[in-house]
């Protein structure tokens, strides 16, 4: 059928330039854009964030909105402390779509600084204090912060010469703690979060209270929320990954927990405190790893009350997931995949992993559906829709689309283009590789710019990395490219539950890949080192070395003919 589509294409136009030939039918184009893509459902848009959460401390006064290392408080406490805290703001000049900067510590007083800062009308920029100071002081100067809401141990840390708010110091409440009236609207901004770049830079992407609102009511369907589930923070504050807990948490009135930094990097403590306190979580597949390592598993399952663990912010380790469901023969606990940048407000898809699906038909990194409010397309190149089964590059469109990067107009009409399918919206460009099943699910299928080229071949490195994760007792793999001499080698780094055999690895490898793919230097590690935000932290990576060098398969040009031959 695709193939007649060309023909037909060029028949009704001979002078149809290459780049505009579509091979999509008029059903599948029907199929994803009218049935795929149908996901319009109605959510409270023309509210704010502030007004949701003072409509469950209404409802719920008593109830622990938050609890840190033994301490609590209610949404009464939590919401009077935010309104003391945002009246001092105002005072100084906050008002809607104003940027304040707040760096502290998971605490208590986190979510005061955040609810506070929203109260105000403000848009909060949350920065992680462990960060390096170069790159706090470029995300302060990159924001035109005037104003820093933090505590006595980070007030001196910069070289912020703007108004700091200490929250630990009682000047920065206001004696009324009464709610103040509403001066900001649901297209204003709620946060700004700063995101890696591909240009060495960080950008700062700006996220509305309309924004947040459809994906947090999206996900409290999604996860079929109830008034007796609890959930828990486990990664920085300044990571959106784990606003999917929190807002989800706070906006149902239900309670918070918030995990230690020494908590969620122990194995067995993190399973001891979600088997406690949670019924959902959501963390990344490297801190589940870190879970998988814990001795505690059984005990966990006989007598932990987690339902539900959604996995986000990479890709999927079918080794852990393989692992844990032989554990847990009565599927007591539910997996989740979410898949969505930060461009895209947290996530804008979410699926149930299909554990048969899974492990009897090896099928991974199912993405789901787009959330309500949400559309999917896969274009090529030249932006024509790829039919369906054909991989493309994955555009986002609906109500989850950010506002933009914060005074970077260049490159926000870069990554935000028109969406030619529905007149007047906007798509964000994800950079992602992805095709559509032919039941509507999305399969994610990289990186675009994960692909490199080794010897002249076209190499996606995580197709390297599954077949590394297939050999027998390797848990963990990651691969990354290695620049030496002028030439491109690659370098797995692998966690094994012993001493592994790298030559037995290698031939395992070879079964399934061709030789250009299999990896030069091959690095086992006791564990992958992670970030505090709970992913790979490939720049703690032990350096590869001569004794992790294998020559006897590959061995570089060392002359100009050699090089010119090779």
């Amino acid at each position: 059928n695709h193939f007649i589509e060309i023909i037909q294409s060029v028949i009704q136009n001979q002078e149809i330039p290459v780049s505009q030939i579509s091979m999509t039918t008029d059903k599948e184009r029907k199929e994803i854009l009218h049935d795929f893509n149908d996901t319009s459902v109605t959510y409270p848009k023309d509210k704010t964030i502030s007004q949701l959460w003072e409509e469950q401390v209404e409802k719920h006064p008593h109830h622990i909105a938050v609890e840190y290392e033994g301490k609590q408080l209610t949404y009464q406490a939590l919401n009077e402390k935010a309104n003391q805290l945002a009246r001092t703001l105002r005072q100084n000049g906050i008002t809607a779509n104003a940027i304040v900067g707040i760096m502290i510590d998971g605490s208590l007083e986190m979510m005061v600084g955040m609810i506070g800062i929203l109260k105000a009308g403000g848009a909060y920029l949350p920065i992680d204090p462990t960060h390096p100071i170069d790159r706090i002081n470029y995300m302060i100067e990159d924001a035109k912060l005037d104003v820093l809401v933090t505590t006595s141990s980070y007030a001196n840390k910069t070289a912020f010469a703007g108004m700091i708010v200490n929250l630990a110091d009682s000047s920065a409440y206001q004696a009324d703690s009464t709610n103040l009236d509403i001066n900001h609207e649901s297209r204003d901004l709620a946060y700004v979060m700063y995101t890696s770049g591909t240009t060495g830079k960080a950008k700062g992407v700006m996220v509305s209270h309309a924004n947040l609102i459809n994906y947090t009511v999206a996900m409290i369907q999604k996860i079929n929320l109830t008034s007796t589930d609890e959930t828990a923070l486990l990664s920085s504050y300044a990571f959106d990954l784990g606003y999917t807990t929190i807002y989800t948490a706070l906006l149902s009135g239900i309670t918070l927990h918030i995990a230690s930094e020494s908590t969620y990097k122990d194995p067995n403590k993190l399973v001891s405190f979600i088997g406690k306190h949670c019924t959902y979580v959501k963390m990344t597949p490297s801190l589940f790893s870190v879970m998988m390592q814990s001795d505690e598993l059984d005990t966990f399952l006989q007598t932990g009350k987690l339902r539900l663990l959604i996995l986000g912010g990479e890709p999927l380790n079918r080794n852990d997931l393989t692992h844990f469901f032989a554990k847990d023969t009565e599927n007591k606990i539910c997996f989740m995949n979410h898949y969505g940048p930060t461009e895209t407000t947290i996530g804008c898809m979410a699926t149930e992993i299909d554990r048969q699906e899974m492990i009897e038909h090896g099928v991974m990194n199912i993405i789901g559906k787009p959330l309500a409010n949400v559309k999917a397309y896969m274009l090529d190149p030249q932006q024509n829709l790829c039919p369906i089964g054909v991989k493309g590059e994955l555009y986002v469109s609906g109500a989850g689309v950010a506002q933009g990067y914060l005074y970077n107009r260049e490159l926000t009409e870069a990554k935000f283009l028109d969406n030619p399918f529905e007149p007047g919206e906007r798509m964000y460009r994800t950079g992602d590789l992805a095709r559509f099943l032919p039941d509507g699910r999305i399969e994610f299928l990289g990186r675009i710019d994960n692909q490199v080229k080794i010897r002249g071949y076209r190499v996606e490195l995580g197709e390297i990395e599954h077949q590394l994760r297939k050999q027998p007792q390797v848990s963990e793999a990651t691969v990354f490219v290695k620049n030496e001499a002028d030439e491109k080698l690659l370098v797995a780094y692998f966690v094994g539950e012993q001493e592994l055999d790298i030559a037995s690895i290698r031939d395992g490898m070879k079964e399934g890949l061709p030789h250009y793919m299999i990896p030069t230097y091959f690095v086992q590690v006791e564990k992958m080192p992670l970030t505090r935000n709970g992913k790979l932290n490939k720049y703690a990576l032990p350096e590869p070395a001569e004794q992790h060098l294998v020559t006897n398969d590959y061995v570089a040009p060392r002359t100009s003919t050699e090089r010119t031959l090779a």
